[in-house]
C-alpha cells in the first residue's frame, strides 16, 4: 500500500491510498478511436472497456469495469484478453469509492514456474553440493535485501555496505560448499582478493573518468524522488553495483580453482608448491578465456538496446557517453578481478596444501 497527503484547494487535506491487487480479465470490447483526445493532442488512442474480476484483497469477489487505453506507444500498452490475470491498481481517496486502473500484466504466476523448474534441475544435477549452493546463493540474496538495500536507504556508504556484504557472501558460499577445508580457506583467499582488486579498479575509474553513477534512468529517479544525497553517494552505489555484479563469476573462478590444485595434490603427494602453483595456473588460464567472455557476454546482452542506439553515434562521443563508459568500465573492473583471482587463488591452495616435507626440499633447493 501507498499512502499520501495532499491539499486541495490550500486547505483541505486529501488522503490518499493505493494498493495494487491481481485481477482476472472476463470480457474485453473492441478497442475505439479516442477521437476527443486526437483532436486536442494529436494522440492516437483506442479505448477498450474490460471487464476484471477482483481476485484478492478487501474487494476479492467482485468485480468492476475499467477503461483501458491502447496508444501508438508499445511501451505503455496493456493488451490483455479474456481469461487473463492482470495486476490492478485501486486509488481511494479519503474513504471514497476505489478507483481501478490496469497497472501492468501478472507475472509472477510464469516466473514461479520457471523457478521451481530451474530449483528441480538444480537439486537433480547438483545433488547435495546443489542444495548447498542454494543455501549460499539465499543468503547472498538475503544480504543484499536485508543489509545493502535498507543500508543505502538510510544512506550508509553502499561501496562500504557492498565490501562487507562480499565478504560475507564469499565465506558463507565456499564454507557450505567446501566445508572447513583447505579448500576453501584457499578459494575465500583468491575471491576476496580478486573482489578486492575489482573494487579498486572500479573506484579509480570512476574518480577519475569520471563516471557520475546518474547514467541510467532508475538512478535519477531514485535521487530525484527517493534518496536525495550527494553526488558521492552515487558513484558509490556504481562501484558497488560492479562489485555485486562481478562476485559470482568471481567466486566460481576462486573454488574452481582451488579444487584443481586439491585434486592435483591428491595424485601426487610429493610436488611442491611450485609445482601446485603452476597446475592451478594451467587449469586457470583455461577458465580465465570462458570466463571473462561469460561475464563481457553478460553486460553486453542487459546492453543490447543500448549498443543498438549507440551504433548511430560517432565513435568518439560513443566511447564518452556516461552510459556506454558505466558499462564498460563495468566488465573490465570486474574482468580484471577475475583474472588476478587465478595466481592469488592458485598461490594460496599451492601454499596450504603442498606436504611440509616437499615445502621443505622447495626451500633447501632454492638455497
Amino acid at each position: 500500500m501507498r499512502s499520501s497527503t495532499d491539499s486541495a484547494g490550500g486547505d483541505k487535506l486529501v488522503k490518499v491510498d493505493e494498493q495494487f491487487v491481481v485481477g482476472k480479465v472476463l470480457t474485453v470490447t473492441q478497442p475505439k478511436l479516442n477521437s476527443q483526445l486526437m483532436q486536442s493532442t494529436g494522440m492516437v488512442s483506442n479505448q477498450q472497456l474490460v471487464h476484471v474480476e477482483i481476485l484478492e484483497g478487501p474487494l476479492k469477489g467482485s468485480d468492476t469495469v475499467i477503461t483501458n487505453e491502447i496508444t501508438d506507444n508499445p511501451v505503455f500498452n496493456i493488451n490483455v484478453k479474456p481469461g487473463q490475470e492482470v495486476v490492478l491498481s485501486m486509488v481511494t481517496e479519503s474513504g471514497g469509492k476505489p478507483e481501478f486502473n490496469i497497472a501492468d500484466y501478472h507475472r509472477a504466476p510464469v516466473l514461479s514456474w520457471l523457478l521451481v523448474v530451474f530449483l528441480i534441475a538444480f537439486l537433480i544435477f547438483g545433488g547435495k553440493n546443489g542444495l548447498k549452493s542454494l543455501a549460499g546463493l539465499l543468503i547472498s540474496v538475503l544480504l543484499i535485501s536485508f543489509v545493502l538495500l535498507p543500508a543505502s536507504m538510510a544512506g550508509i556508504n553502499p561501496l562500504l555496505t557492498a565490501v562487507f556484504i562480499c565478504l560475507c557472501a564469499t565465506t558463507s558460499s565456499m564454507l557450505l560448499v567446501a566445508g572447513f577445508s583447505k579448500k576453501a580457506a584457499a578459494s575465500i583467499m583468491g575471491t576476496v582478493g580478486g573482489v578486492f582488486i575489482a573494487g579498486i579498479a572500479a573506484q579509480i575509474v570512476i574518480v577519475l573518468a569520471p563516471l557520475t553513477g546518474l547514467s541510467s534512468e532508475e538512478a535519477q529517479i531514485l535521487r530525484g524522488s527517493v534518496l536525495s544525497q550527494p553526488p558521492a553517494f552515487y558513484s558509490g552505489l556504481l562501484a558497488a553495483g560492479m562489485l555485486i555484479g562481478a562476485l559470482g563469476v568471481i567466486m566460481d573462478v576462486g573454488i574452481s580453482v582451488a579444487s584443481a590444485v586439491q585434486e592435483v595434490a591428491k595424485t601426487d603427494n610429493n610436488l611442491t608448491a611450485g609445482q601446485l602453483y603452476e597446475s592451478g595456473m594451467n587449469v586457470g588460464r583455461d577458465i580465465m578465456g570462458t570466463m571473462t567472455n561469460t561475464l563481457i557476454l553478460a553486460y553486453t546482452g542487459s546492453a543490447l538496446p543500448l549498443l543498438l542506439l549507440a551504433a548511430q553515434v560517432p565513435s568518439i562521443k560513443l566511447l564518452n557517453l556516461d552510459l556506454v563508459a558505466t558499462e564498460i568500465a563495468s566488465a573490465l573492473s570486474g574482468s580484471l578481478g577475475l583474472v588476478c583471482t587465478i595466481p592469488l587463488t592458485a598461490l594460496a591452495a599451492a601454499r596450504l596444501m603442498a606436504k611440509k616435507e616437499a615445502k621443505a626440499e622447495e626451500v633447501s633447493g632454492v638455497g
